[in-house]
């Protein structure tokens, strides 16, 4: 092992540990989107302090995260290039990125593409149910009809996201050369 070698040791430790970290931050931003989402849903019109604080919090702590991750694979970024590591700068580096962003996309589309005969298959059962126990109930129509636009929106959201999916893979295809570039 070479003295230069020797130095990059301590660094490439902790650029492992600061990725580790990064992953499970990206991770728990996941989380906390996930609950913010919840909280905005359930505390819909709710003018409670309380309630408002808890959203802006939430809203702080994702800025906060998103900050976080940033600083970080700069810091990360900063490193490498200085040991000369330029492998992110690639084009393939690039396409790999983005053929992983759209094999992510292209999973949640297909996950999402199949909830919407799900949701119709929930609301008919429950408009077909016995029409002695709540003939014409508007509480169940009203629920039956929320739950169709639900399904129309998951539908209109798996159409983004092949959408996404398509013009990222035109795209790293004309990077890669196996398709004429788009413009």
């Amino acid at each position: 092992m070479t003295v230069s070698e020797a130095a990059d040791v301590p660094a490439a430790n902790a650029i492992w540990s600061v990725e580790q970290v990064t992953t499970e931050l990206r991770e728990t931003y996941l989380a906390v989107a996930a609950a913010a989402v919840l909280l905005e849903r359930t505390g819909a019109g709710c003018a409670h302090p309380a309630i408002r604080l808890a959203r802006r919090s939430g809203e702080d702590a994702l800025d906060l995260a998103g900050d976080a991750e940033r600083q970080l694979s700069d810091g990360i970024h900063l490193l490498r290039s200085d040991a000369g590591h330029q492998d992110r700068a690639t084009i393939g580096a690039l396409v790999e990125v983005l053929d992983t962003v759209r094999d992510q996309l292209a999973g949640a589309a297909a996950r999402i593409g199949a909830l919407p005969a799900q949701i119709s298959a929930a609301g008919r059962q429950l408009l077909d149910g016995d029409p002695h126990d709540r003939p014409g109930d508007p509480v169940t129509e009203t629920a039956a009809g929320q739950w169709h636009r639900a399904a129309d929106q998951l539908g209109l959201m798996t159409e983004s996201l092949s959408a996404a999916v398509a013009a990222l893979a035109s795209y790293t295809g004309g990077l890669s050369g196996a398709e004429p570039a788009t413009t």
